[in-house]
């Protein structure tokens, strides 16, 4: 992840692009070239609308996270998406806002897109076969509507696949463990989302392999290594945890020993000046507690 360009800063916010982003674009427009394909200008107006589509989505998570006064300073895009680095407070409402607010910038996009094709005169096209977008991306004659129609559809299809997919690091899976977070502990959320994201993974593999679509096979493959290595870290978590608990007990028991050293050690030292006050004075100058020193001293001489 530290392939990456620093494009710029916004409201103290970083914004890279990884490298293999690059690479991807320029596959992707050499790959629209031939004349079979949907063409370099289209293919262009695609890139650039999903770069802005997905930038606007992390800026929303890292907005939400600063509301509910947490950290987010960094948002990096690669070909599989955005990534922001949000550090919200260890809650399940201020996880749920930061993951919310991706999506929610999305959902608030919808009508104003839907309203800008209605304004043009293409309202027919606002619903759409979202299994053959060509269908109505053809009944556009200019590329300025042509643009409009892409991010509409785009902006859909992001909403729709981000919050519809339980499977991390996409925000549906962080929404299904947050919903769970409210009713169990975050532990135990974790332990139940990782499973529903590795089955995620799995349906999404097939479903990729069987329309030969590889993006879509690279979202799957990636949700799948990330749901491992959020249940490594739990595994992790759980050995740490024991390893805590045995050190902890250790330094207890060696607190509670030097707490015995330290009280025999003070009871030597009353047990020596009680002698030598019996030495130079006798018995019967004792006091109550110092006769109880004695016949304790007495005691466990005789029980040893």
């Amino acid at each position: 992840m530290g392939w990456a360009l620093t494009l710029g800063r916004v409201a103290g916010i970083r914004v890279r692009v990884h490298l293999f982003f690059i690479v991807y674009i320029v596959a992707q427009m050499l790959w629209s070239i031939p004349r079979d394909t949907i063409g370099p200008a289209y293919q262009a107006i695609i890139l650039a609308v999903l770069f802005t589509l997905v930038l606007l989505h992390e800026f929303g998570h890292c907005v939400a996270c600063r509301r509910v006064k947490g950290e987010a300073d960094d948002i990096l895009l690669w070909p599989l998406g955005g990534l922001a680095s949000c550090a919200p407070p260890r809650t399940w409402r201020a996880n749920l806002v930061t993951v919310v607010g991706g999506p929610a910038v999305n959902l608030l996009l919808v009508p104003v897109f839907a309203g800008a094709l209605w304004l043009a005169g293409h309202a027919d096209t606002i619903v759409f076969n979202p299994f053959r977008p060509s269908v109505a991306l053809g009944a556009f004659g200019s590329y300025a509507l042509a643009s409009l129609w892409i991010a509409h559809w785009l902006n859909l299809t992001l909403l729709a696949f981000n919050v519809l997919c339980p499977m991390f690091p996409l925000d549906g899976g962080r929404i299904v463990q947050c919903l769970i977070w409210a009713r169990t502990s975050e532990r135990r959320s974790m332990e139940i989302s990782v499973v529903v994201g590795f089955i995620t993974a799995a349906v999404l593999g097939v479903v990729a392999l069987v329309s030969n679509e590889t993006i879509l096979l690279g979202i799957a493959v990636f949700g799948g290594l990330i749901c491992y290595d959020e249940r490594r870290k739990l595994r992790l978590d759980d050995a740490l945890g024991g390893a805590e608990y045995l050190i902890a007990e250790d330094r207890a028991e060696r607190e509670q020993r030097a707490r015995e050293r330290e009280q025999e050690e003070k009871h030597e030292v009353e047990v020596d000046r009680v002698l030598a006050k019996i030495a130079s004075s006798g018995m019967g100058s004792l006091t109550r507690g110092e006769k109880k020193v004695l016949e304790r001293e007495t005691a466990r001489r005789g029980g040893s």
